[in-house]
């Protein structure tokens, strides 16, 4: 068929199925209310047509061009557009759920209220693309390009992010969860209220980004460069820290409990108001931070060094303090352990 016979077969209200395809220019065309059944469209050019109310099923769109096509609410669950081009195009409220977008081009395009659970997006080209509400639970992203996108309220729970660039991409209210970014380079980004709850964050590189109100509970970030990042209100409970670098880190009111920052250095960061209770801070580098009002409460410390830190009205409540060093340190006065307290704490119903 072509480019005539089908747009006709539209017009009579007949469903185009078991047919090939390859290679038909439809650019431009009006395909509304069409109905494709089990059609082969391979590197056919789509782009910019109007598929809006169109029905298709079990088609194949591999190495299709979809160029600046408004896909709004339309249904391409299931589908292989490996090697397709999306750029500049519109994915509104589109359903792409365990579709093949494998290698596909989708440089600048909008893709937002869409859902991409299970969906194949390796070695995809998704640069400069701006996304709002997408879903994409466990769907694979390995060594895909996302760098330059701009992310709102975007859910990778599960999602293979295995060597994915996100290289200048902003993140805002991002859901992370249980993902695997190690190594990834964040650095100078905007990472404000993200969710990276559970996920490896190994050798990962926030140097200088904005991580405000950010989850990091239970995550992996060892070795992480954290330098000079802007994090208050950050949530790093029970995260791992292990000889992470937070030099010169904005970390005021973020709390720590549990935490692993054994061999941390944390030099001339501020700390001010943030918790470490019950942390796990042994050999780590507080030189020169500012922990005024920090609670270090039940937090192991050995050799620990504070050298120069301000600690004004610190609580050290039962914290571990074997060999650490305190050598010009502010000390005074620091609020430690509150025998009431810990009565009080301590204290269990007679039966």
């Amino acid at each position: 068929m072509n480019r005539e016979e089908i747009l006709q077969a539209i017009r009579k209200n007949q469903t185009v199925e078991n047919v090939d395809l390859s290679g038909v220019d439809l650019s431009g065309a009006d395909l509304t209310g069409g109905r494709f059944e089990n059609v082969l469209f391979k590197n056919a050019n789509m782009s910019q047509v109007n598929i809006l109310k169109t029905g298709l099923r079990r088609c194949d769109f591999t190495g299709v061009r979809l160029d600046g096509t408004d896909l709004t609410k339309v249904d391409l669950r299931k589908m292989d557009f490996a090697g397709a081009s999306f750029r500049n195009a519109k994915l509104h409220m589109t359903m792409l759920q365990d579709a093949n977008l494998t290698g596909a081009n989708l440089k600048g395009a909008l893709i937002s209220w869409s859902m991409l659970q299970r969906a194949k997006l390796d070695r995809a080209d998704l640069s400069e693309t701006k996304w709002e509400k997408a879903i994409l639970n466990g769907s694979s992203l390995a060594n895909a390009d996302i760098s330059n996108a701009d992310l709102l309220k975007v859910v990778f729970k599960d999602a293979n992010l295995n060597g994915a660039n996100f290289k200048g991409t902003r993140f805002f209210k991002i859901f992370f969860r249980s993902c695997n970014l190690d190594g990834q380079d964040f650095q100078n980004a905007k990472f404000s209220s993200v969710n990276a709850d559970g996920s490896t964050l190994k050798d990962a590189d926030f140097k200088g980004a904005d991580i405000t109100f950010s989850n990091f509970q239970n995550a992996d970030l060892s070795g992480a460069n954290l330098e000079n990042v802007s994090g208050q209100n950050a949530m790093f409970m029970g995260a791992i820290l292990q000889k992470a670098r937070m030099t010169g880190a904005d970390l005021s009111k973020s709390y720590f409990g549990e935490a692993d920052l054994s061999q941390a250095d944390l030099s001339g960061a501020d700390l001010t108001n943030s918790v470490f209770e019950k942390a796990k801070c042994r050999a780590a580098l507080f030189r020169n931070a500012a922990c005024r009002y920090a609670d270090f409460s039940l937090a192991d410390l050995t050799a620990a060094d504070f050298s120069g830190a301000n600690l004004f009205l610190a609580k050290m409540d039962r914290t571990i303090e074997e060999h650490a060093i305190w050598t010009g340190a502010v000390k005074t006065p620091i609020r430690g352990t509150d025998n009431d307290q810990v009565e009080a704490e301590n204290w269990t119903p007679s039966i």
